[in-house]
């Protein structure tokens, strides 16, 4: 038997364009649902809390935390799909960069990691989750993008995870244990 990780996204954040987007905090709102969820008895036998680096994730993991009585760690794997671009995207702008990210796997766009190279990261960080437990529920949260590459990869979903991002909302979680998806996270 292994791990069953609960991976969870990270709740709403405050968009502040003065500051890089791994720097944004919760707002009021996604603090207190993060709280409600936190209580749910479906995380209950949570036994360990990993994040990613980013900010908001963080502070989503340390809510659980609390809650919980469980320290949180820090796995750099888990962070969302790199995207050094220049300057300020539009809305309109982002979802392009989004949708062929998502679309075109192997491509680099516009300065953005591309999805298998974010996807291969991120299972290493699954690879070392399961190191740090053993037969454990564990929670990790961590970033839609990344999320989407993930859990569409376990379902053979790729063709159409542009589609499943559309639909993820903050605070999605999904189960996995064994490589395979108990609960999806759409």
């Amino acid at each position: 038997m292994s791990n069953s990780i609960y991976f969870l996204r990270h709740a709403e954040t405050k968009i502040d364009l003065s500051i890089p987007v791994r720097e944004w905090s919760l707002t009021a709102d996604g603090i207190n649902l993060t709280q409600m969820l936190s209580r749910e008895s479906v995380f209950e036998n949570i036994k360990g809390i990993v994040h990613s680096s980013e900010r908001k994730a963080q502070q989503t993991a340390e809510i659980f935390a609390k809650e919980l009585s469980i320290p949180t760690y820090e796995i750099p794997e888990l962070d969302e799909l790199r995207r050094n671009h220049q300057g300020k995207l539009s809305q309109d702008e982002y979802r392009s960069c989004v949708r062929e990210t998502l679309t075109k796997w192997d491509t680099n766009t516009s300065l953005w990691e591309s999805a298998n190279d974010a996807l291969n990261r991120f299972k290493e960080g699954v690879r070392r989750i399961n190191i740090m437990y053993h037969n454990n529920d564990v929670l990790a949260v961590s970033h839609g993008m990344v999320l989407i590459l993930y859990f569409s990869s376990l379902r053979n979903l790729e063709n159409i995870a542009y589609e499943r991002w559309s639909q993820l909302a903050f605070l999605s979680w999904g189960l996995v244990r064994d490589g395979k998806v108990l609960i999806d996270i759409i």
